[in-house]
């Protein structure tokens, strides 16, 4: 299977427990915890690849963040876990700051130190080397043996 191929089937497959979490009243909650892992993956890649780890933290919080984490250790995708966590590191002392009524007001406080460090890391992230659908789909697949072309 080629590499596009790969992408395609694992993004649609992604896709699937995104929306039963979407869906469900229950969120997250709703779903297994590998489901947890996949949707978490999928949400990272498209939102950070779309504007930053800050957009994926802001949109999905630390929940999808920690499920994220989570994925990343059991796939072996150690370069990117290493990326998130960083830029979670610029984000995290917000955490308890009193200013910050929803996620969105993030960006508001962050200085341009962590903007800049942020920025790095998201181009870190863009040109990693982990490939996390080939690795996501590897593991997946065979765990979970319902990926198919």
């Amino acid at each position: 299977m080629s590499e596009q191929d790969i992408n395609d089937v694992w993004y649609e497959y992604a896709l699937t427990f995104v929306g039963k979490k979407n869906e469900s009243a229950q969120g997250w909650a709703a779903l297994t915890t590998n489901e947890q892992e996949i949707a978490a993956l999928w949400l990272l890649e498209v939102d950070v690849f779309n504007g930053g780890f800050v957009q994926f933290f802001c949109n999905w919080g630390e929940e999808a963040y920690l499920y994220a984490l989570r994925a990343l250790h059991t796939i072996g995708a150690t370069q990117v876990m290493d990326i998130i966590k960083s830029a979670y590191g610029c984000i995290k002392h917000l955490g308890e700051d009193e200013r910050i009524a929803e996620l969105w007001d993030i960006p508001k406080f962050l200085t341009s130190e962590e903007e800049h460090q942020l920025d790095t890391l998201d181009q870190q992230f863009w040109n990693n080397e982990d490939q996390i659908a080939e690795k996501a789909y590897a593991y997946y697949h065979g765990k979970l043996n319902m990926m198919s072309l």
